[in-house]
């Protein structure tokens, strides 16, 4: 029997794999710049976990999320989105108590139950940041400044930050009413989602992507005329921070996002490349969402981008895969092969990628395999090569040939090589 990969997933290799690895890196080493330290949670979690941080009338937790009964009869579910498990780690490991302001990065698997399409997969990959145990609307910039930096760095030229205020719970519980009331003459012309929302969250509608929907949308109050000073003032902060880090925006007063947490600040940031679904990354601030999960007071804002819908989106993606120099070491006679496996454990070490084939018996066979794994310089090694204690090395770009001592071989081959 043949088994095949799930509908939704997929598997990475080759130059995917080269392209993940790179986007990652940069990641890593932009956010450490940033002074975010990462953290890796369990892909597994409660449900409840979940269901309580996403709010229980979300899609994520109505529609999407793979649950299931484990076999001590607890209700589990494969991570949907990253910032629960932080903010879990964050109070069950007593960062909270102990350090305070903790900022954090991760980079992992996220599942949802979604219809498969591009950049868009069942189970998908997130580079997230978080950092919690602020209310400090400096912080809300610093995590917009440390996402155009790390897009930026990565080459996803032309992208679009979108900024809204959403507002405390309090101001946002009178403001649905008003939209209650916008909505509720038009609930005909709603989508069939739509009229369950007007009902359990009318939030949920200024979400909605259908066009018709959309168009009702646009023509709807603004939360900002129900927001109160604090709200105001703090959102002016940011976007006056904003202006100081040099991060251009435009404001979007209908913009929500999916998840019942969010407070204040939120962003989307949106890519032409994309399509009409042209989120590429988003985040804002959650002040309420350790508290509910049992900790003080303490507020916290963060950002997700999925790293399919990324790699769509870079300018560069040749220039991404590109890897350092590959050496292979081609041998003929056992003696030769003996010294050939001693120079590949050197080289290896010396920070060089090589490889041999070491099932291959002629020198035909063992150039093929060269070619098979694109490598760029073939090092020949026999008995006549033994004798003058060198080796034959050939560009296997352009066929051309030459003889390099063995002594100091590493240190000429890094010369080939081009920095990183």
């Amino acid at each position: 029997m043949k088994f095949q990969r799930l509908r939704g997933t997929r598997d990475i290799y080759g130059k995917d794999a080269l392209l993940f690895q790179s986007v990652e890196a940069c990641a890593s080493g932009v956010f450490r710049r940033f002074g975010f330290e990462e953290l890796r949670t369990p892909i597994l979690e409660e449900k409840e976990l979940f269901t309580r941080a996403l709010g229980p009338e979300t899609d994520v937790v109505q529609k999407e999320m793979y649950e299931f009964e484990d076999r001590s009869k607890t209700r589990v579910a494969l991570r949907p989105e990253g910032t629960a498990g932080i903010v879990r780690a964050y109070l069950e490991n007593s960062f909270d108590k102990t350090q305070g302001l903790c900022k954090f990065y991760y980079i992992g698997s996220m599942f949802r139950s979604e219809r498969p399409q591009a950049g868009r997969l069942r189970q998908f990959h997130q580079i997230g940041v978080e950092a919690l145990g602020t209310d400090s609307p400096y912080s809300d910039a610093e995590i917009l400044h440390a996402l155009t930096s790390f897009l930026d760095s990565v080459g996803a030229d032309g992208y679009q930050v979108k900024l809204n205020n959403l507002g405390t719970f309090e101001e946002r519980a009178g403001f649905r009413k008003v939209l209650y009331e916008y909505f509720e003459p038009k609930k005909n012309k709603l989508c069939e989602d739509c009229k369950k929302r007007l009902s359990k969250n009318v939030f949920r509608l200024l979400d909605c992507k259908n066009p018709s929907c959309r168009e009702m949308v646009k023509k709807s109050p603004p939360i900002s005329e129900h927001l109160s000073a604090a709200s105001k003032e703090h959102f002016d902060k940011v976007r006056e921070a904003m202006a100081t880090c040099g991060i251009s925006y435009t404001l979007d007063p209908t913009m929500v996002r999916g998840l019942d947490y969010y407070t204040k600040t939120v962003f989307e940031i949106s890519h032409p490349k994309l399509g009409a679904q042209d989120a590429l990354a988003a985040g804002g601030r959650y002040d309420h969402l350790i508290e509910s999960f049992g900790g003080g007071p303490a507020g916290a804002v963060g950002f997700a981008i999925g790293i399919e819908r990324l790699l769509m989106c870079l300018s560069d993606r040749e220039e991404k895969n590109k890897r350092g120099l590959l050496f292979f070491i081609a041998t003929l006679g056992d003696q030769a092969f003996k010294e050939g496996f001693k120079i590949l454990r050197q080289l290896r070490n010396e920070g060089l990628a090589v490889s041999m084939d070491f099932s291959a018996k002629s020198l035909k066979g063992q150039m093929r395999a060269a070619d098979k794994i694109k490598a760029d310089f073939v090092l020949i090694l026999g008995d006549d090569e033994l004798k003058k204690n060198v080796c034959v090395l050939k560009d296997m770009k352009s066929g051309a040939q030459q003889e390099a001592p063995l002594q100091d071989l590493a240190a000429r081959l890094k010369e080939k090589t081009p920095p990183c």
